[in-house]
């Protein structure tokens, strides 16, 4: 992993790690939009599903999966999610649509008063390392800010607004071949 552009240390998490990033995320669900929303942080519990979790610090330089990486629900309906820049353009000229850099909220689904918001962060399949490494069924998870700050703290990271920290969870290809 460290061989990938923009990831500047990887590591592996022990027991003590696991269980305190996995609190925090519980934690951290009802913290969302300064409390106004809930969180259903869908990556990281696929991560820590699997069979294998490794963690990585990201600067700048490391590209995200493509979008979305964050949808917003109300009442079990999408009402805002990430896009790409050139996505986002097709939206601003639609008065249906507000958009906020490259988050993009729909005003028609989204309605005041009818239940808190759901923030999802979903799972992102990683092909790239499943082809290079002989792992299969490979997961990203972004976790919650918390637990990003108190996996760099714990490594030893300086608070650096540009690092982040990913976590991949797969299961390893048995194969004779």
């Amino acid at each position: 992993m460290v061989t990938v552009p923009g990831v500047i240390s990887t590591f592996l998490l022990d027991d003590e790690m696991r269980k305190e990033v996995e609190k925090l995320e519980e934690e951290a669900t009802g913290n969302v939009l300064m409390g106004m929303g809930t969180g259903d942080n869908q990556g990281m519990k696929e991560v820590f599903k699997k069979g294998c979790v490794v963690g990585f610090i990201t600067n700048e330089k490391f590209v995200w999966p493509d979008p979305p990486n964050v949808i917003m629900q109300q009442n079990g309906v999408t009402v805002g999610f990430d896009c790409t820049a050139e996505e986002a353009k097709k939206y601003e000229k639609d008065p249906n649509y507000m958009v906020m850099g490259t988050f993009v909220l729909n005003r028609r689904e989204s309605v005041a008063g009818t239940g808190k918001p759901v923030i999802i962060t979903p799972p992102k399949p990683y092909p790239e390392v499943e082809k290079n490494c002989k792992i299969q069924n490979a997961i990203l998870g972004s976790p919650s800010t918390p637990s990003d700050d108190y996996i760099q703290e714990k490594l030893g990271f300086e608070k650096n607004p540009n690092n982040g920290t990913f976590f991949l969870g797969f299961d390893i290809t048995c194969d004779n071949e």
